[in-house]
């Protein structure tokens, strides 16, 4: 199998409802965009390691020449015990645009098993704009 070629975006709306959509299944290490069309601050991936190695989750930091004037302050990377542990189900997000925006405007999200190939679901949703 292999990784989607782009994470799935769910918007969210203001006082509505989603149903709960699919996961993006991850089984191999490697970098996934995220097309949130620029709604970096209004985006959260909900991330369930189902494998019994640990993972880490890293946004990448964007470019300067993308917009990202604070990619210095470098990658965001999560770390996820082994399925069953305390930690193996993360929320990251919202995002800062200025450190991770990338030069094409997408979020480059990583996944790193510490053991053999990753094994896990995500879910990645943008939230409405405020009113």
């Amino acid at each position: 199998m292999a990784n989607p070629a782009e994470l799935t975006v769910t918007d969210l709306a203001a006082n509505g409802s989603v149903a709960q959509p699919a996961v993006n299944a991850i089984d191999t290490n490697g970098t996934v965009p995220a097309d949130v069309g620029g709604a970096h601050e209004r985006v959260m991936f909900e991330v369930v390691n189902t494998d019994d190695a640990a993972l880490t989750v890293t946004i990448e930091a964007g470019t300067e020449a993308a917009g990202a004037g604070r990619s210095g302050l470098g990658d965001l990377a999560v770390a996820l015990t082994a399925a069953g542990g305390g930690n193996a189900a993360r929320v990251i997000g919202p995002l800062e645009p200025a450190r991770f925006q990338q030069a094409d405007g997408k979020l480059n999200v990583t996944f790193a098993a510490a053991a053999g190939a990753p094994a896990c679901s995500v879910r990645c949703y943008r939230l409405p704009k405020a009113a």
